[in-house]
């Protein structure tokens, strides 16, 4: 299974979910996803071949998973388009 950032995902509880990050630990893919209509419902689930499995409470886990998204958010994060829309809009 391949998902990238941004992909839109259907599960199996019939929602739909964009991936918001993304991180590789311990040989392991896992994804940080959220509800589209629902901001505060998330998941955290490892990728599998062919489907995700969500992230049980194992504290530590959770842990390193959530500093690595946020590296990698903000690694993903194109800074100079930022800056050419901030502009275009105050141009407006």
């Amino acid at each position: 299974m391949n998902i990238e950032i941004q992909d839109v995902i259907k599960l199996d509880d019939k929602n739909e979910y964009v991936v918001v990050s993304k991180a590789d630990f311990e040989q392991q893919t896992y994804v940080y996803i959220v509800d589209i209509n629902n901001n505060t419902k998330f998941k955290i689930a490892k990728v599998l071949k062919d489907k995700l499995v969500e992230v049980d409470d194992n504290k530590e886990l959770i842990r390193e998973l959530i500093v690595l998204f946020y590296k990698n958010a903000i690694n993903a994060i194109d800074v100079n388009a930022l800056v050419r829309n901030q502009i275009n809009l105050a141009k407006k």
